[in-house]
């Protein structure tokens, strides 16, 4: 259970111009804040598009059956994309140090897509005339099913995209089912031990599509999302329909 001591975000800017909020929850150390804003800040550098900001939240969850009872989260802006990263760990610390690199390796995973020839997607024949399929997020870090639960649920997300540590698969859980949780892998692959969360699973492993093919399925379904292995990375890939009409798109690093 979370102690309810939480402090309200604060945001600085330093000279590189980006504001970082920091949210904290339950019994930490006094300069988590301040190591938290220093590890984004580092695994940040010096980026050649506009930095627009970063949040960060770590809890420590009281649970004494927690081996990994501090949860990191920091979600950056990169010229409006949104890269997401979490960590469990013992400490504070740890997660933190993990979290700048999971975030480092998520911002390089970005600026190699920007780098990429991306008009060629976007104008393929078949996608959609209406919606456009934005630059992609990324998500990098390795949790338990249980683990992405207390994420969806923390920030009253409609989905989470992780690799499942217990299976190593590209995995997605969402709202749905008779459990209020289902989840998807995206290939089919048993656990030794089972989630404590009682949620369904899919039946059927998440179907291998281009994203251009992904993108029609979107158009054609009642369904916010569409979540499928990308042919062309071999990576779990969401697409969704963003709030403004336009497709997002979030895959792992």
């Amino acid at each position: 259970m979370l102690d309810t001591r939480t402090d309200e975000p604060r945001a600085t800017t330093d000279q590189r111009g980006f504001a970082v909020a920091v949210t904290l929850g339950g019994q930490l150390a006094p300069d988590v804040a301040a190591y938290a804003r220093a590890a984004v800040r580092a695994a940040v550098g010096h980026p050649r598009v506009p930095i627009l900001r970063a949040d960060v939240r770590v809890v420590r969850y009281a649970d004494p059956q927690l081996a990994r009872p501090v949860a990191s989260y920091a979600t950056v802006n990169v010229n409006g994309t949104r890269v997401r990263v979490h960590t469990a760990a013992r400490t504070e610390y740890e997660g933190l140090d993990e979290l700048r690199s999971a975030l480092r390796s998520a911002l390089d995973r970005l600026e190699q897509d920007r780098r990429a020839d991306t008009t060629e997607r976007s104008t393929t024949t078949g996608l959609p005339a209406a919606p456009r399929i934005r630059v992609p997020g990324v998500v990098s870090g390795e949790c338990t099913v249980d683990e992405a639960i207390a994420v969806l649920d923390l920030l009253d997300r409609d989905f989470e995209l992780f690799r499942d540590e217990e299976t190593g698969e590209d995995t997605l859980v969402h709202r749905g089912g008779p459990t209020g949780y289902r989840l998807i892998q995206a290939h089919r692959h048993p656990w030794e031990t089972c989630p404590s969360t009682a949620l369904s699973i899919a039946r059927d492993p998440a179907p291998r599509l281009s994203v251009e093919v992904a993108a029609i399925r979107l158009a054609r379904s009642e369904r916010p999302f569409v979540f499928f292995t990308d042919l062309a990375t071999g990576r779990g890939t969401v697409l969704y329909v963003r709030r403004d009409g336009d497709y997002g798109m979030v895959t792992l690093a």
